[in-house]
């Protein structure tokens, strides 16, 4: 695009190279290019400080759901309250039907799903409205791997508690100390399922446009990923990655860089796990079944659910927030229960809205599935997987970056993102700096 072209003039113009490698032009006004510093600042607050300083369970953007419904009301959304009640109204009338420990711990809850409901709906649709949320990712990914150096400096002084995980001090029985990074999250775990999104996005870029600038950005989104040995999110980011690479196998086979780039990460990773180290004696804990957080995320956490649900309906579930009231037998506390908190988003489901429940879960994600033609982009392919898999180890019934995940996958979020599509060889980078188009409408 011509840079002196008149009907630049307006706003800010800029000549622009996408993060794939390809020259495009693009018209940018100037309450466009402010959009993006809008979103960053809600981006920050849920990626670094949802959490901090909040008792378990609460979070930041759940206070903020009242504005964001009034938002979304202005935009023309009115009738989500009602699509929500709809949708919950079987699972009332059957549980209200069954009998409630505590009528006001229902309603707590119910009113917490609300929240949580709006929340989500909120964030997707101004993520909808961001026309480059491409830029807004390499945004967090550059202050996240900033925010994970100043948590490398802080781990030598007394502080360190504020931003790692210290729980345990020993790992495979040789007594190394492992802490493990988490940032202002509530856990490592949290942590590293945070990060999933950005890890994908800049994977399948690297993969489709391999170059110094792409590789950059994949070794700054996996080096905290590895200070947090959150493994869950890697083995299951490594399975996301996996299905959408075999399924774009063909497309594969015609690229040798993209290939070697495969098989540079497979040795790394071999290596990683296999020298000496604390993330590699973890891997081990984990892999021996001696690691007490994976336990009581898988087994134990469906155990306890059946128990739950059972109490009540094991096809209704025991409805919303009674399970906080739900006296944990003395076969659970072995695996690491001391009170009813489950998780595990399956387990929770199973345990809250019963048999049913999950029944309607996995149909809802099969129907979505193919009604949003998941399998045509690369991108969202992955995303189906990471949260599909997740719910089974991890989560919870109102965990909001389960549902953002979820999102991801169904949304047409990074439709250029896919390995079908090749990068012309003549405007192809292959040096270390590109430029990324700024601003959302």
């Amino acid at each position: 695009m011509n840079r002196n072209n008149p009907t630049n003039s307006a706003g800010t113009n800029n000549l622009t190279m996408s993060s794939r490698g390809i020259e495009h032009g693009t018209v940018h006004t100037a309450p466009a290019a402010l959009y993006i510093h809008k979103l960053l600042p809600m981006a920050v607050l849920y990626f670094f400080l949802n959490s901090a300083g909040l008792p378990i369970g609460l979070f930041y953007t759940t206070m903020l759901s009242p504005f964001f419904y009034l938002w979304l009301y202005l935009e023309g959304k009115r009738l989500l309250s009602l699509k929500f009640l709809v949708c919950l109204s079987p699972f009332i009338i059957m549980q209200l039907f069954h009998g409630l420990d505590s009528h006001i711990y229902y309603a707590r809850s119910i009113l917490l799903l609300w929240t949580v409901y709006v929340t989500v709906y909120a964030l997707c649709w101004a993520l909808l409205k961001c026309r480059n949320i491409e830029r807004l990712f390499e945004e967090l990914i550059v202050l996240n791997f900033c925010a994970a150096m100043v948590a490398l400096v802080i781990l030598f002084t007394p502080a360190r508690e504020i931003l790692w995980s210290t729980d345990f001090s020993s790992l495979g029985g040789d007594g190394g100390w492992a802490p493990r990074l988490k940032l202002l999250t509530s856990e490592p775990s949290v942590y590293g399922q945070l990060m999933a999104p950005l890890l994908i996005f800049t994977v399948l870029r690297l993969l489709q446009s391999p170059n110094r600038r792409n590789f950059l950005y994949v070794v700054i989104i996996v080096t905290p990923l590895l200070l947090s040995q959150s493994f869950g999110a890697i083995s299951i980011c490594s399975a996301g990655l996996g299905v959408a690479v075999l399924f774009k196998s063909r497309h594969m086979l015609r690229r040798w860089n993209s290939l070697l780039i495969l098989g540079l990460a497979a040795i790394l990773l071999a290596g990683l796990f296999t020298v000496p180290s604390p993330i590699s004696r973890r891997v081990f804990q984990v892999a021996a079944g001696n690691d007490s957080s994976t336990r009581v995320r898988t087994v134990g956490s469906f155990v306890e659910a059946y128990a739950i649900a059972q109490s009540r309906s094991l096809w209704w579930g025991a409805g919303p927030g009674q399970a906080k009231l739900f006296d944990v037998p003395s076969v659970l506390r072995p695996l690491g229960f001391r009170t009813a908190v489950i998780p595990n988003s399956i387990a929770d489901t199973l345990a809250t809205f019963g048999i049913i429940g999950v029944l309607v879960k996995f149909m809802m994600a099969v129907y979505l599935f193919f009604r949003a033609r998941v399998y045509t982009s690369t991108f969202r392919l992955a995303m189906f997987v990471v949260p599909f898999l997740y719910q089974f180890t991890g989560s919870n019934l109102a965990n909001i970056q389960e549902y953002l995940m979820w999102c991801f996958a169904f949304a047409p979020f990074f439709s250029a993102l896919d390995l079908r599509n090749s990068v012309p060889r003549d405007v192809r980078l292959t040096g270390s700096r590109s430029l990324s188009v700024t601003g959302c409408t």
